[in-house]
C-alpha cells in the first residue's frame, strides 16, 4: 500500500441532478481522518444524510467500499469519487482503499406479477422473516416518511400517541422532496394578495374534469379543509412564499409555492424538526417487507434494516409509501407502456404500501387510478428527475404538443395537440390507446417553442446527430419523415396535406384545435421525434373512505389499517387534474393529519 502524503484537500463531490458540494478532506497518519462538507446543508435531507453518514463510515473503516444509502446512490458515488480523487492527490492509489464487498438491501420490489388476484397475487407480503433481530412496540406506525408520513407523525404526537416512522430511503421527504407547492383555497395568503375562490366552482370544475367518476365529498372534505391545513403548516414552520396559478396552468390562482420552490426545502425540514421535537421515532433505510395481519385485523410491519429483520408491533398502521411510480410491472398493470420509460420518481416508489394493502384484501383501485405520465423525447437532454420543468423537453414544452402534430402508427393524427391548455397531463392521455405515438415539427415551429431558452438549435442539432433511441429525425419531406420511422408514407403525407389544408382556411377539420395554433408547415427541414412516457409520480391504488381507512371490496374497513398519500387519493380517477394545482400535495398533508385523528379515534375505541 502506498504512502499518502498528509495534507488537508480541496475536493469538489458530484451530487444528483448536477449539483455539486464542496469538501475538506485530510489526510493524517497515512489515514483518512476527516471529511468535511464546507457548504451548509437542509437537516433531515438526503444531502445531510450522504455527507454526515457516509464520511463517517469511510474513516471507521479506512475504505471507500461503504454500505450504500437507499435512494442516494448518485450522491454516494459522487462523494467516493472525490475520495478516490484525493486519494490519488494524496499519492495513494484507491484500489488500496477497496476492502470488502457493498453490503445491499433486498428489494420488495421484484414481487410485482399481474393482479388477476391481488390477494393471492400479493401473499408474499404477508410473510414472516426467518429471523427478527428487534421487535418494536407503538400506537401508531407510519411507513414512509414524505408529505403524507410527515403530517401523520406531526398529528399523531400532537395527539400523545406514540408513533413510529420507518423510511426506506435514508432520509426523509421521499418523492415529496420535489414537489413545488401546495393547494389551497381562501387562505390568508390569498386573502393579503386579493384572491377569492368559491369552494363549489373548483368541486364541479374537478367533478366535471374527472367524468363524475369519483365520489365527490372526498374533494368536498380536501377543498375544505385546505385553508386550515396551511394555517397548521404555518404555524409549525413551514415556509411558503407567494400564491399564483401555477405558470397559468391553473383555473384558479391557488397554488401555495414552498420557499425554494420544492418541499424539501420549505416543507420537509421543518415537519422533520417538529415531529422530533415532539419526539416521533424515525427508523431510516428500513423498508417494510411484510404487512402483520392476525385475526382480521392489521398490527404492523415486518421490515427490513442493514442490521436484518425488525418486526413493529402496532394498534394503527399506516401507508404512506409514495405510490406505485417507479414499478413498471404494476404501471403496465394499469395499460401504460413502459418501454423507454423515463422515471423523474424517487426509485423507492415501488408500490410497497399497495402491494402490501392487497395482500390483506383492500379494495383494488389501482386500474382506475392516474399516473402522472408526460412526453419527452428520447433524443433531446433527459437526465434526472426534473426532466418534467426541461424548457425544451419538460411538460409545458416540445413534447408537450401545441403547434405540432401527433401522429400514430399507421400516421394519422389522433388528438387535439393542444389539449394540454385542458389539463397538462392530458398529452399523453390518447397516447395510451396507441402502439406509438410521433410528433412532427419543422424548425420555424421548434424556434417559436424554444425562443427564450439559450441554444435550442445547437441542442436540436446535436440530438439529431447522436439520435438516442433512434427517436428523432430530419428530413425534407414528409415522405422522408415517413421512411426515417416506417410510417405508411401515403398516409403521412395525406395526414399532412389535410392538416396544412386546415391551418390555411383556419378551422381544424378534424379535432377542432385552437386557430392560433395551426401553424401551417409547408417549409423544412421538418422533424420527427418519437414520445415516450416520463412518469413523475403514481396516484393512488388503495381503497379508502373518507377516514382514510383501507376499505375492502364491499366497502368494510379493514381494522387497524390506513392508507394516505400517493397510496389513496380517491378523489382522481385515471387522470390527475392538475388544472387545480397542488391538489395532491394539499390531499398528502390532509390525508396523513386526518387519518392519524382518526387512528386516534379508533384506539380509544379499541382499548
Amino acid at each position: 500500500m502506498k504512502k499518502l502524503r498528509a495534507g488537508r484537500y480541496a475536493v469538489i463531490a458530484q451530487e444528483y441532478e448536477k449539483e455539486t458540494m464542496p469538501l475538506e478532506v485530510e489526510i493524517t497518519d497515512n489515514q483518512i481522518s476527516q471529511i468535511l462538507p464546507q457548504e451548509p446543508m437542509i437537516p433531515g435531507s438526503l444531502e445531510e444524510s450522504v455527507f454526515t453518514k457516509v464520511p463517517q463510515e469511510i474513516i471507521q473503516k479506512q475504505s471507500i467500499d461503504v454500505d450504500a444509502i437507499t435512494g442516494a446512490t448518485h450522491s454516494v458515488n459522487g462523494l467516493i469519487q472525490a475520495v478516490s480523487t484525493v486519494i490519488e492527490q494524496a499519492g495513494g492509489d484507491p484500489a488500496d482503499f477497496k476492502l470488502h464487498s457493498n453490503s445491499k438491501n433486498s428489494d420488495p420490489s421484484s414481487k410485482t406479477p399481474d393482479l388477476a388476484d391481488p390477494q393471492k397475487t400479493f401473499a408474499s407480503w404477508r410473510n414472516k422473516p426467518e429471523q427478527v433481530v428487534k421487535e418494536y412496540h407503538t400506537d401508531f406506525l407510519i411507513v414512509g416518511a414524505g408529505i403524507a408520513g410527515l403530517a401523520a407523525a406531526v398529528q399523531a404526537r400532537q395527539l400523545g400517541m406514540e408513533t413510529i416512522v420507518i423510511e426506506k430511503n435514508g432520509f426523509v421527504a421521499g418523492n415529496g422532496g420535489g414537489v413545488e407547492g401546495i393547494f389551497g383555497i381562501n387562505t390568508k395568503m390569498q386573502a393579503a394578495a386579493g384572491i377569492h375562490a368559491e369552494p363549489e366552482d373548483i368541486i364541479t370544475k374537478e367533478a366535471e374534469l374527472g367524468q363524475y367518476r369519483a365520489d365527490g365529498s372526498f374533494w368536498v372534505d380536501l377543498i375544505n379543509n385546505s385553508a386550515a391545513n396551511i394555517d397548521w403548516l404555518v404555524d409549525l414552520g413551514v415556509q411558503l412564499t407567494n400564491v399564483d396559478d401555477y405558470h397559468g396552468t391553473c383555473m384558479f390562482p391557488t397554488f401555495h409555492w414552498f420557499k425554494g420552490g420544492f418541499a424539501s426545502v420549505g416543507y420537509a425540514p421543518y415537519m422533520k424538526k417538529q415531529a422530533d421535537k415532539l419526539k416521533a421515532q424515525f427508523l431510516l433505510e428500513t423498508a417494510a417487507t411484510s404487512i402483520i395481519y392476525e385475526d382480521g385485523i392489521v398490527k404492523g410491519v415486518y421490515a427490513n434494516t442493514p442490521a436484518g429483520s425488525i418486526k413493529i408491533s402496532a394498534k394503527a398502521t399506516l401507508l404512506a409509501t409514495g405510490g406505485v411510480g417507479h414499478n413498471p410491472k404494476l404501471l403496465e398493470a394499469q395499460g401504460w407502456s413502459t418501454k423507454n420509460i423515463h422515471y423523474c420518481s424517487m426509485p423507492s416508489n415501488t408500490g410497497d404500501g399497495y402491494q402490501m394493502a392487497m395482500s390483506v384484501g383492500a379494495k383494488d383501485f389501482l386500474k382506475e387510478s392516474p399516473e402522472f405520465m408526460m412526453n419527452y423525447i428520447q433524443a433531446l437532454p433527459h437526465e434526472g428527475v426534473h426532466l418534467y420543468i426541461d424548457p425544451i423537453n419538460g411538460f409545458m414544452s416540445l413534447p408537450a404538443g401545441g403547434p405540432v402534430v401527433f401522429v400514430n402508427q399507421d400516421g394519422r393524427r389522433l388528438v387535439n395537440e393542444n389539449v394540454k391548455k385542458d389539463n397538462l397531463l392530458y398529452q399523453r392521455m390518447a397516447i395510451k390507446s396507441t402502439r406509438v405515438t410521433y410528433e412532427i415539427f419543422t424548425q420555424k415551429i421548434y424556434d417559436q417553442i424554444t425562443k427564450d431558452v439559450p441554444k435550442a438549435d445547437q441542442i436540436l442539432a446535436q440530438a439529431v446527430k447522436t439520435n438516442d433511441g433512434d427517436s428523432l429525425f430530419k428530413a425534407d419531406s414528409f415522405a422522408g419523415l415517413a421512411q426515417a420511422v416506417g410510417l405508411p408514407e401515403n398516409v403521412l403525407v395525406e395526414t399532412m396535406e389535410n392538416y396544412n389544408s386546415y391551418c390555411e382556411r383556419g378551422h381544424d377539420l378534424e379535432f377542432n384545435k385552437d386557430k392560433d395554433m395551426l401553424l401551417a408547415m409547408k417549409e423544412g427541414p421538418y422533424y420527427i421525434a418519437r414520445l415516450d412516457p416520463s412518469n413523475l409520480i403514481g396516484i393512488g391504488g388503495i381503497g379508502s373512505n373518507q377516514k382514510f381507512e383501507v376499505i375492502t371490496n364491499d366497502f368494510t374497513k379493514i381494522p387497524g389499517l390506513y392508507a394516505a398519500g400517493m397510496d389513496s387519493t380517491m378523489q382522481y380517477r385515471d387522470v390527475y387534474t392538475i388544472t387545480l394545482g397542488g391538489s395532491a400535495c394539499a390531499h398528502n398533508v390532509n390525508s396523513g393529519r386526518h387519518a392519524a385523528i382518526h387512528a386516534q379515534e379508533y384506539l380509544k375505541q379499541n382499548n
